[in-house]
């Protein structure tokens, strides 16, 4: 039977394009968004991925891009952050619209006001919207999401969506697929095949646009009902695919790598 890296890699042999979240997908899900851990070599292969694929690969995520950049500082891929309400392309930062921060402003305070004093909640506010926290408190969800949607009414341009201990407010027009179609309107995604790689309830998106376009999704973590066309078990087999492709790819950034790895291997 064909091993899931294999079968991602023979589903196309031409040029991909990389869309990814991050957290559960690049990074293991923390208890809280500040304690994740950075692999120490992740950083350098997201390089060698970025060169290899000659700079087709993007981070959407539901953080901020301020937040991405604290964590993975001096990377050159292009981000798509708060669900595709700001991006950033080739070092050009188009940030969201002023209505939806203002609108983010209220959904916070609101939330906050509901919820203060409430422990083992976390309320996290972001440009255009405000997630609610409750991996530290799993018995408040039903909480969290009654505050969020009382937080919510009056602004129909604003819905809630539920991912893994945590749910959250976003403007209607921002979604992962939506970011996703928007840089494959560009070069260097213009013309590849989209792999979109997620691990959450947010992600569908993504899978379903990837699909749309002739590509396809691939979700990290255990068999669940998914838009996902592949699924691999854990964030160490996706670094596998990574590495697959960047050893795929005849450029001296993937020979660099394959060199590094070498190396390591050695050493250890």
């Amino acid at each position: 039977m064909q091993n899931p890296v294999s079968a991602i890699l023979s589903a196309n042999s031409g040029p991909v394009a990389i869309f990814t979240d991050f957290d559960g997908t690049l990074v293991e899900i923390a208890s809280h968004p500040d304690a994740i851990i950075v692999p120490d070599d992740l950083p350098a292969r997201l390089r060698s991925l970025y060169s290899a694929l000659d700079g087709a690969l993007a981070v959407v995520t539901g953080r901020t891009i301020k937040t991405i950049d604290g964590f993975l500082p001096a990377q050159e891929f292009s981000v798509s952050g708060s669900h595709g309400a700001e991006y950033r392309h080739e070092g050009k930062l188009h940030g969201p619209p002023p209505n939806l921060v203002s609108a983010a402003h209220i959904l916070t305070s609101r939330v906050s006001d509901t919820l203060d004093g409430q422990e083992g909640i976390l309320i996290e506010p972001k440009p255009t919207g405000v997630a609610v926290h409750y991996r530290s408190a799993p018995e408040k969800g039903a909480m969290a999401s009654a505050a969020l949607a009382r937080a919510l009414q009056g602004h129909p341009d604003f819905h809630a969506i539920a991912g893994k201990m945590v749910v959250e407010a976003r403007p209607l027009s921002a979604n992962k697929g939506a970011a996703l179609e928007h840089l494959m309107q560009v070069k260097p995604f213009a013309g590849r095949t989209p792999v979109f790689i997620g691990d959450d309830v947010t992600d569908e998106d993504g899978f379903a646009a990837a699909e749309r376009l002739g590509g396809f999704g691939v979700r990290i973590g255990e068999p669940a009902e998914t838009r996902a066309r592949f699924v691999l078990p854990d964030i160490a087999s996706l670094l596998s695919y990574f590495d697959a492709l960047i050893e795929r790819e005849p450029n001296a950034a993937a020979s660099d790598f394959a060199d590094q790895r070498l190396q390591e291997s050695r050493i250890r």
